[in-house]
């Protein structure tokens, strides 16, 4: 059952979402939007006895209530009654600008709401500590919109990646987990051997001064190898992004390809 979400939790997300909106936003647009990219789950659907609330609205409306974003600085709430707003500081621009890599992956990937919310636990116990590196197979993919300030993630992501190949590659092969697609086949050895997107089924974190070699053994088992028709299956939907094994079930009631 995934765990409630802490108003810490809800900081990062919210900042990202005030830098969308000209640096403000009011409470009601904050809810919604924080629903929307958070996707909530379980006991924060509850909803409060006596209220319209669920327990994720409340939680949302307690980071003023609590002045959490003035405890950290990141925030401030303005305006009075129904005009009120939160507005992003100084150091919540900041603090948004060193996490920014870590939230886009967290975001982007659609990872459940118990990932989403289990790392952004992770993120908000570990300031000032060390510092959290990612793995972004979507750079990967968009190879052409790589960024100078995005190299470094280009790397990690590019030894994961050409690891989990090399973990996944039998007999010469990788072929797609959910359909068994073989870009080889298909297009030929030429164009198409070795080739195949790798999809993460967890977050995959790295602190600054771990291994990289025992981090890629172990981040291995939160991935899977697949073809680009069944990874944009899978993120489809980005409010309900596709469960493996649905899909899987899905392919074998309906799909056409030869799995031999």
């Amino acid at each position: 059952m995934a765990k409630r979400i802490t108003e810490t939790e809800l900081i990062l997300p919210s900042l990202y979402l005030m830098s969308l909106n000209e640096g403000r936003i009011t409470t009601s647009e904050l809810i919604q939007k924080l629903r929307d990219i958070m996707k909530p789950v379980g006991e924060d659907l509850e909803i409060l006895i006596g209220r319209n609330d669920d327990k994720f609205s409340q939680k949302v409306r307690n980071l003023k209530a609590h002045n959490t974003f003035e405890k950290f600085g990141y925030a401030q709430y303005k305006g009075v009654s129904k005009n009120s707003y939160v507005e992003i500081t100084d150091d919540g621009k900041q603090h948004l600008k060193q996490n920014e890599d870590i939230l886009k992956y967290l975001l982007i990937n659609d990872f459940t709401y118990t990932d989403l919310t289990e790392n952004l636990r992770k993120v908000a116990q570990n300031q000032n500590k060390k510092k959290i590196e990612v793995f972004d197979e979507n750079i990967i993919i968009q190879e052409g919109n790589k960024r100078l300030t995005e190299v470094s993630i280009y790397e990690r992501s590019s030894k994961l990646r050409n690891y989990a190949i090399q973990c996944f590659t039998k007999e010469d092969r990788i072929s797609c987990h959910c359909c068994n697609f073989n870009f080889g086949d298909f297009y030929g050895d030429d164009i198409g051997k070795g080739f195949i997107e790798i999809h993460h089924t967890k977050p995959i974190f790295k602190y600054e001064d771990d291994d990289i070699e025992n981090t890629l053994k172990q981040a291995v088992t939160n991935l899977i190898p697949v073809c680009s028709n069944c990874h944009r299956m899978i993120h489809r939907n980005w409010k309900k992004p596709i469960e493996i094994q649905f899909l899987i079930d899905n392919i074998h009631k309906n799909g056409l390809f030869n799995r031999n």
